[in-house]
C-alpha cells in the first residue's frame, strides 16, 4: 500500500499498517527518518553544505527531505534548502554526480545488463544519495519503481556481474 503524505512516499505492507500513519503520523515519520538517517548517513557522499559551502563539521544538521538525508551545516541551511526544495534537490543531486562521477566504475546498467555508453552518454541519476548510471533514460522509470532492487546491484560504483532482467 503506497502513500503520499506531505510529498513523502510510504510503502507498507497492508491497510492496517498504512492506518498507523494516519493514526499517529509523527511516531511512523519519525521512524521512517531514524532508518533513513541509519542507512544513509555513514555512505552520505559531501563533506560540504549544498547551501554554503561550508565543511559538515561535528556539529553538522541532518534532515531528512523527501525521503533522503540532507547534512547541512546549521539550521539556518535547512530553512533555506526548504523555500525551495525541487531546486535545490537538483543541486544537490548535480553535486553528488560531480563528487563521485570519476570513481564511477560500472560497465552495464543494473536495469537492462545494456554496456553503459553503447547507446550514447549514459544517463545518470541520483536515488537516495547515491549515483546510478542508466543506459538509457527509459531505465529510469524501472530503478525508481523499484530502488532497493537495482541499488543492490550497485556497490561502491560497480554494478553486479548480471542485471536482474534484460528489457
Amino acid at each position: 500500500v503506497v502513500v503520499v503524505k506531505d510529498g513523502r512516499e510510504f510503502k507498507f505492507c497492508c491497510n492496517d499498517c498504512k492506518g498507523k500513519l494516519e493514526s499517529d503520523p509523527a511516531a511512523v515519520i519519525g521512524k521512517a527518518d531514524a532508518a533513513i538517517l541509519e542507512k544513509e548517513k555513514a555512505a552520505y557522499p559531501l563533506d560540504t553544505c549544498i547551501m554554503s559551502g561550508e565543511k559538515l563539521g561535528d556539529k553538522a544538521v541532518d534532515a531528512v527531505i523527501n525521503n533522503r538525508l540532507v547534512r547541512f551545516c546549521c539550521a539556518d541551511c535547512v530553512g533555506d534548502f526548504k523555500k525551495d526544495v525541487a531546486g535545490n534537490l537538483k543541486k544537490l543531486d548535480a553535486a553528488v554526480i560531480a563528487k563521485e562521477k570519476g570513481s564511477y566504475t560500472a560497465k552495464t546498467c543494473p536495469v537492462s545488463g545494456e554496456e553503459l555508453g553503447k547507446m550514447g552518454e549514459p544517463h545518470t541519476v541520483v536515488i537516495g544519495n547515491q549515483m546510478v548510471s542508466l543506459c538509457c533514460k527509459s531505465c529510469e522509470k524501472k530503478l525508481r519503481a523499484e530502488p532497493a532492487k537495482y541499488i543492490a546491484m550497485v556497490s561502491g560504483g560497480a554494478a553486479a556481474e548480471k542485471p536482474a532482467e534484460k528489457k
